[in-house]
Parts: structure tokens; C-alpha cells; sequence
């Protein structure tokens, strides 16, 4: 039996709406609200990657909230168990809160009274006190968000390892460890930032045989949220750290560059749904894709082939990708392809302009190029391109990582997929 192990693995995060709290501040602590220039995000997010299963297969999207419990799914042991222990140590882990400045400035240091996390929510039955701080840091018209901490005290916060199958709920919020708060604006007023633990997001293919007659989307994602304040998943569909079988498996951590060959995915011809034609095996920053190619046309294929056309279909249709009820959405459940002005608008929050700030802003899109529809080959990693929902005439939106660019192209010419929450 293989066992994948990955310590002090984190997630992102992501906005909810939440009622902020009366201010609570360290001894000590004088207040100090932002300034002028500088308005940080409210009611967010982070979210903590903890799991263990050995029987998750196969998997049934949860009807009720998240919780601790252990469920069998068929009674009988994966090959490969998932074994992530999400911690924060005393020595913190960077978070990032998104913020909106419109000049230069300097923010002052905040630190916020402690959080308890209950023992019954910690792997170890310790009960862990938490601290949410900023250090004196400038920022400018360009600054879209700003570095925070969140540290254990007195010893390492090990989160509860999860359940796939429970540990999710059907908001895909996970569970609620703490909740701290925070000034976000020049008045002063307070916000939350909530701590939660999850299980997951399961690719829409989990388990599932594809046209390929094999079970190969075992995809795990956790929820971020984007400089837009629109909640995302953390990685592109099919990214090797996502995958369960593979030993990179690591599923909070995203594209440390945009040419970190283990976030860049699957490449899909628009409108097609996971059926394996998307699947490549990447090596630095070469890619092989895991079917081959045809040159026949099919509106609902049956094989895992790449069709190598304008359009893979025989007759075009321009709701396959509309949204999350959409019969060929490739996301998972509670997720759809992004529209073009989704995508507009996050480029525009995040300031994206060149390839290396795009692998910086939250997302961390990486530059994985696309498989062209005339061949079938694998081109040019020197760019990323996404996928929008969003068609014209024959052809359909998409949008590059390296800029604020949009173009037409080819419905048959395979791009990367990043989903955003219905």
C-alpha cells in the first residue's frame, strides 16, 4: 500500500460574508486603523488542507455542512492512502490579505487578540491559541494585497485530518476552527477573518472511468480567494499537485513560478468534458499528452482522442461550458468555467501585466502554453492561456496569464482551466 504524506500543507483564501465583531486588541496594542490610501479586503478566509481516508472511493458529493466524521464510501481500502496533516507552527505561516490602495503609504504593524481552537478540532487533542499579525509595511498604487501572519502559541496547531467524503460540506467551507478580527479601512471599522479546516474539493471525475477505460482525475483542490474577492480554485484543473497518485500530491500548494511544471494541468478543447482527451504528463516544462489524435469529429465522443479541428464537434454548440449545470462542464460540483468578464475583472484586481506577476497575484497561473488543433502537439510554455466561458460566432474567449490580452480562438485548439464558484 502506498502512502502519500505531506506536512504543514496550508490552502488559501476566500471571502464569505460574515458579521464583523466588536474590536478586540493585544495588552498593549495601540490602534492603529489603515490609511488613507489603503482599504483591505473584509470577511475573509483561510483555509487549512487536512485529510486522511483510506476509503474514499468512490466519492458522493456531500448534502450537509462538513464535519469530522469518518465515512465509509465502499467498505473496501484505497491503494494509495491520502495522508495530509495541515499545521501552522509557532514560527507562523504567511497569509496574504487582498487590499485595494489608490497611493503610497505606510500601513502600521496590527495584532490581533488570540483565537482558541478547540482540542476536538486538532489531530493531536491539543487545544492551540492562534494570533493574527501584520508588520509596519509600504505599499503603493500598484499593491494589491498585504503580508500577514497567523501564528500558533506554545506549540504547533495540528489541524483534524478529514474525511474526503465528510469533510468538505456542501458549501465547500470545511470547518470553522476560529475567527479573528481586524481593521480594514481609515475609520477603523472591524472585520473577520475566519481559520477553517477542509477536506477538499474533488475533481468532477474523481474515481470515475474515463473514455480512456481508466480511473486518472483523482484530483483534489482547496478554495482561494482572488484579488477579485471571487472564490477560485487553487490550481488548474488536473495539476500534478492536485493528483492523489502521484508523488508531488501536496494539494494547498500552488505554482511557485510560472514555469513550475507541477501546476500547469490538463489542456481542454473548449466545450469537451473530462473525458481523458485533456490529460498530459508533464516533465519540466515538456508536457506528453496521455491519448492521441483523430481527424473525425464527433459532438459527444466516446474515445479519450484529441480531434484535430477547428471544432471537435460535428454541429457547434455555445452552451456546453454556460454554466455550472452545463453538460459538458469540466469543473467540479459548485464550480463552473469563469465568463470573460469574470476573467476581465479578476486581471484587473490582481494587476496582472506579465507572466511573473500573474504566478504571483493569488491564483498563481502558471504558463503551461496550449496543444494545438491542426497536429496535436504540445506549444510554447512561455505563455498561459485560460479558458473563459464566454463564445462569439465559431470561436470562444480565452485569456493569457502573460497579460490583459483576450482573444478568439479555435474551439478545437486545447487551453488551460481554472475554476471559479458558481
Amino acid at each position: 500500500m502506498n502512502i502519500h504524506t505531506k506536512i504543514g500543507l496550508i490552502g488559501g483564501m476566500f471571502l464569505a460574508m460574515c458579521t464583523a465583531p466588536a474590536f478586540a486588541q493585544m495588552p498593549g496594542m495601540p490602534y492603529m486603523p489603515a490609511p488613507t490610501a489603503i482599504t483591505l479586503a473584509q470577511n475573509q478566509k483561510y483555509m487549512i488542507a487536512s485529510m486522511y481516508d483510506t476509503d474514499y472511493l468512490p466519492y458522493t458529493a456531500p448534502t450537509a455542512a462538513a464535519s469530522t466524521a469518518s465515512v465509509a464510501a465502499d467498505g473496501t481500502g484505497e491503494s494509495i492512502v491520502i495522508n495530509v496533516q495541515g499545521s501552522i507552527p509557532t514560527t507562523g505561516i504567511t497569509v496574504y490579505i487582498s487590499a485595494m490602495s489608490t497611493g503610497s503609504g505606510i500601513l502600521q504593524a496590527y495584532t490581533s487578540s488570540s483565537i482558541t481552537v478547540p482540542a476536538n478540532l486538532t489531530e493531536d487533542g491539543i487545544s492551540r491559541n492562534l494570533i493574527l499579525s501584520w508588520e509596519e509595511q509600504s505599499y503603493t498604487a500598484s499593491t494589491t494585497s498585504i503580508r500577514a501572519k497567523i501564528v500558533a502559541v506554545g506549540g504547533v496547531l495540528n489541524a483534524r485530518k478529514l474525511d474526503v467524503n465528510a469533510g468538505i460540506g456542501n458549501d465547500c467551507l470545511g470547518l470553522l476552527l476560529g475567527t479573528f478580527s481586524y481593521p480594514y479601512d481609515k475609520a477603523g471599522h472591524l472585520t473577520t477573518y475566519q481559520l477553517r479546516d477542509i477536506g477538499g474539493v474533488p475533481d468532477k471525475m474523481y474515481g470515475r472511468t474515463d473514455n480512456g477505460g481508466a480511473v486518472e482525475h483523482n484530483f483534489i483542490y482547496i478554495p482561494i480567494v482572488g484579488e477579485d474577492g471571487k472564490i477560485w480554485l487553487n490550481n488548474n484543473l488536473g495539476a500534478d499537485y492536485s493528483n492523489v497518485d502521484l508523488v508531488s500530491f501536496n494539494p494547498g500548494m500552488q505554482s511557485i513560478a510560472s514555469d513550475d511544471y507541477h501546476a500547469f494541468g490538463s489542456l481542454f478543447q473548449w466545450g469537451r468534458k473530462p473525458d481523458g482527451h485533456e490529460l498530459i504528463e508533464w516533465t519540466d516544462s515538456s508536457g506528453t499528452p496521455k491519448y492521441g489524435t483523430t481527424s473525425t469529429n464527433n459532438d459527444d465522443p466516446s474515445d479519450a482522442l484529441f480531434v484535430l479541428s477547428s471544432d471537435w464537434r460535428i454541429t457547434s454548440d455555445n452552451d456546453l461550458w454556460g454554466n455550472e449545470a452545463s453538460a459538458n462542464n469540466p469543473c467540479p460540483s459548485g464550480f463552473r468555467v469563469p465568463t470573460l468578464i469574470e476573467s476581465t475583472t479578476y486581471l484587473s484586481a490582481a494587476k496582472i501585466t506579465n507572466r511573473t506577476n500573474a504566478a504571483a497575484a493569488s491564483l498563481r497561473l502558471s504558463a503551461a502554453g496550449f496543444r494545438g488543433n491542426e497536429n496535436g502537439d504540445l506549444y510554447s510554455t512561455s505563455f498561459g492561456i485560460l479558458w473563459c466561458s464566454t463564445v462569439s460566432a465559431q470561436t470562444s474567449y480565452s485569456w493569457t496569464a502573460g497579460g490583459t490580452s483576450f482573444h478568439n480562438y479555435p474551439r478545437g485548439l486545447a487551453l488551460s482551466v481554472r475554476c471559479i464558484e458558481n
